[in-house]
């Protein structure tokens, strides 16, 4: 694709231009029954929850086996 059609690309469209290949790992903090936890949630590169892990290690793990390419944020 050429700068030239990129630059003619709808936002929709470039929002979507590549992002269905692409996952990222966010920590967050799970509270239940007043404990706390951090869990790894696998998100797309749309926003869309994929899966929750218990390290960040296995949330990167499951996103190559799964064929995605691991984006990482920080």
């Amino acid at each position: 694709m050429s700068i030239l059609e990129l630059d003619k690309m709808k936002n929709e469209d470039f929002l979507e231009f590549g992002n269905s290949s692409l996952a990222f790992v966010k920590k967050e903090n799970h509270e239940n029954d007043s404990v706390e936890t951090d869990i790894f949630s696998v998100y797309c590169a749309d926003g869309t929850l994929l899966a929750a892990f218990e390290s960040e290690e296995s949330a990167i793990a499951a996103i190559i086996q799964s064929g995605l390419e691991y984006a990482n944020l920080h």
